[in-house]
């Protein structure tokens, strides 16, 4: 489409809610928008303002007059990685990137001002009276909200009508969905006068495919798309309008297979090989590798023999359950789970990870000399919800969990990490001599406090912690929480109500810790234990085919 002149300005939160790799979601986003709009002088200028907790003009309106300068600057930008300061990045576009000197034009009504704020969570400074002040200078605000976004902020932000000015979408994956509605949101209106058969086109009627390319329609171009069928069809009934909004379909489809090569110009975050699909990409590995769970990074045939023969001499299904070590007996195992009850899980959500806990239970073998749980919980204070050995059978500890009231109120993990370390795992509260302890921290949220101390003391102990997060959750607080290889202690999710599958993860993680405490045990990953796995494999298909081939 052609779009109407406009000063268009990305006002993007890079703040340490968003991952690296979500925030090159967000990159892509503003590329497939940009690659939809007519760039120039005279038609649309973007600028962009990253912020966090300070507040970084990436570039300005005047700064790119091409649409390939625009895209290659976006592909630059990198994450600042702090706070939330929204309301100080909408105030710096109204002083700074809507100014004269940074190439934003007079106001008229020939020319559209344009913010798209696109941020995750809740500000730490105040929104409503800076947007209002926007709106006031003519500028049309549009706020994308992601996953466990403040929805009030959104509306404070958002020029009215709301529903076509607020948008919302569950996680950064998903983002790119929002494209197409803002490449329709900035094309003109126009009104084309009706055509007839015999009448000649236009001499020229632009339509901007993709990349800056622009197409002259012409009569033989329509009968190589087959619409001249259509035009004798309808007679004199038939439009120009008709014609081109087919045209217009024709070329949307054609944006989706010309697009970026994200392998190409190494946006893309795989170990060995990356493969380019339309939009996309995806991750592959050498010959004698295996993809990993996360989809990006590889593991050599000895590593998933490995894995193998782990769940193999780890686990068996008995009756529906899992059960634990040699012959279906765990070793002995001390865990806590140290739970965020702050305000921002929400009572629904807080149901859902007294689930998960649940979970984790019913894949162990519980009894005095075999796994004990204990359950704390944290927001700004910390309680202990029952001790280690307090309850001998999992049907107690669910029964408990299950009766757990939701604290609400903030997050201090430090101040939890540390009641961990001090008293969780003390004698006095049930701990064991000799017995490995696991801990696993559940947060939804940046820690209020400093956690690196406590986080480094409990490793320091010889507790093997495991870090799960839910949507705000940071990044960075999670690796520091979790053992290493940090890769295998910590996850993360956007949704709670996803958090099962983290807990089918965690499931066989705290198997192989109760099923390796026995020291007189083989290692799994020796070489010697993949080759007598291989043999007992072979052997047992060799078995088998005798049995039911031969």
């Amino acid at each position: 489409c052609r779009t109407k002149p406009t000063d268009l300005v990305f006002i993007i939160d890079s703040s340490r809610s968003v991952r690296p790799q979500e925030f090159e979601k967000v990159k892509v986003f503003m590329s497939r928008v940009i690659e939809g709009l007519d760039v120039g002088p005279n038609s649309t200028r973007v600028g962009v303002i990253n912020y966090a907790s300070a507040v970084k003009n990436e570039f300005s309106l005047k700064s790119h007059q091409t649409k390939a300068g625009l895209l290659q600057a976006v592909r630059r930008i990198e994450p600042l990685s702090t706070g939330t300061m929204t309301g100080l990045a909408i105030q710096f576009a109204i002083s700074r990137a809507f100014s004269d000197s940074e190439g934003a034009r007079v106001r008229s009504p020939n020319f559209n001002k344009v913010a798209i704020v696109v941020t995750d969570g809740r500000p730490q400074d105040g929104v409503q009276d800076v947007s209002a002040r926007a709106r006031a200078a003519g500028i049309e605000i549009f706020a994308i909200g992601v996953g466990r976004v403040d929805m009030q902020t959104l509306r404070q932000i958002a020029s009215q009508p709301l529903d076509e000015h607020v948008d919302y979408v569950e996680s950064y994956s998903v983002i790119e969905k929002l494209t197409h509605k803002f490449q329709e949101a900035f094309c003109g209106k126009s009104s084309p006068q009706p055509w007839a058969p015999g009448q000649e086109l236009p001499a020229s009627f632009p339509m901007e495919v993709m990349g800056g390319i622009s197409l002259q329609p012409s009569v033989s171009l329509f009968q190589g798309l087959g619409a001249a069928g259509a035009w004798s069809s309808m007679g004199d009934r038939c439009s120009l309008k008709v014609v081109f909004e087919e045209f217009q379909i024709l070329s949307r489809k054609l944006q989706v297979l010309v697009v970026s090569d994200l392998c190409a110009t190494g946006d893309h975050d795989c170990e060995q090989l990356c493969i380019s699909i339309p939009g996309s990409y995806k991750c592959a590995c050498k010959e004698g590798f295996v993809l990993n769970n996360d989809g990006k990074s590889c593991s050599g045939m000895k590593g998933v023999l490995c894995a193998l023969s782990q769940a193999v001499s780890c686990s068996r299904m008995v009756g529906g359950g899992l059960r634990m070590g040699s012959g279906g007996s765990g070793a002995a195992l001390d865990l806590v789970f140290l739970i965020d009850g702050s305000k921002s899980v929400r009572p629904e959500n807080f149901e859902l990870v007294k689930k998960f806990i649940n979970q984790i239970v019913d894949s162990l073998e519980v009894s005095d000399k075999q796994a004990q749980v204990g359950l704390v919980q944290y927001s700004s204070s910390v309680r202990q919800e029952f001790p280690l050995g307090q309850f001998k059978t999992k049907k107690d500890i669910k029964a408990a969990v299950k009766k757990m009231s939701y604290m609400e109120k903030g997050t201090m993990t430090g101040q939890a990490l540390k009641y961990l370390v001090d008293s969780s795992f003390a004698s006095i509260n049930g701990a064991r001599p000799g017995v490995p302890k696991v801990g696993i921290v559940f947060t939804d949220g940046r820690s209020q406090d400093y956690i690196s101390d406590a986080a480094k003391k409990a490793k320091d102990s010889g507790f093997r912690m495991f870090a799960v997060g839910v949507g705000n959750a940071v990044e960075d607080e999670l690796r520091e929480i979790a053992s290493e290889p940090v890769a295998e202690h910590y996850f993360y999710t956007a949704d709670f109500r996803t958090i099962s599958k983290i807990g089918k993860k965690l499931q066989m993680k705290i198997c192989i810790v109760q099923g390796s405490s026995d020291q007189s045990e083989e290692d799994p990953c020796e070489c010697k234990s993949i080759v007598k796995f291989q043999t007992k494999v072979e052997d047992l298909i060799n078995s088998l085919q005798r049995k039911y081939i031969l």
